[in-house]
C-alpha cells in the first residue's frame, strides 16, 4: 500500500512540474516573438540609416496583408515604444542603441527561462524514473494467491 501511495505522490508532483514547464515554454516563445520584433526595427533602422533619399517612399502596414505608399518626413528620427504606452522621440542612432538594450534583456530573459525549463526537464525525467523503479518493485513483489 506504501508503494501505491508514493505513486500517487509522484505522478501529482509530475502533473504539477509538466504545467509549470508548459508555462515557461509559452513564457519562452512569447520572449522570443519580442525580441525578434526588435531585432526586426532594428535591422528596418540600420536599413533607413543608409538610404541616400531625402525622402524615401515606403508601404505603411495597415493590417490583412494591405498597404499604403507614404514617404518619410524625417528619417534622422524615430519614435519609439519606452513601455506603458510612452513613445519618445530619439535620433536614428540612439534608437538603435536603445533597441540593442532591450534585445540584450530578451536575450538574458530567454536564457534564464531557457535555464529553468532545462531544470524542469530534468526533475521530470527523475520523477519518471523513481516511478518506474516503484511500479517495478511493486511488480516484483507481487504474488499469486495459492488455491
Amino acid at each position: 500500500m506504501e508503494n501505491r501511495e508514493q505513486l500517487e505522490r509522484l505522478a501529482y508532483e509530475y502533473q504539477l512540474l509538466q504545467a509549470q514547464a508548459q508555462l515557461l515554454a509559452q513564457n519562452l516563445e512569447l520572449l522570443t516573438l519580442g525580441k525578434n520584433e526588435f531585432q526586426a526595427v532594428k535591422e528596418t533602422l540600420e536599413g533607413l540609416k543608409n538610404v541616400e533619399e531625402e525622402k524615401p517612399e515606403i508601404l505603411v502596414p495597415i493590417g490583412a496583408g494591405s498597404f499604403l505608399k507614404g514617404r518619410i518626413e524625417d528619417k534622422n528620427n524615430a519614435i519609439v515604444s519606452v513601455g506603458s504606452g510612452y513613445a519618445i522621440e530619439k535620433s536614428i542612432d540612439d534608437a538603435i542603441v536603445y533597441l540593442e538594450e532591450r534585445i540584450k534583456e530578451y536575450e538574458s530573459a530567454i536564457a534564464k527561462t531557457q535555464e529553468a525549463l532545462h531544470q524542469l526537464e530534468h526533475k521530470l525525467q527523475e520523477l519518471a524514473q523513481k516511478a518506474q523503479q516503484l511500479q517495478q518493485k511493486q511488480a516484483m513483489s507481487f504474488k499469486v494467491p495459492k488455491k
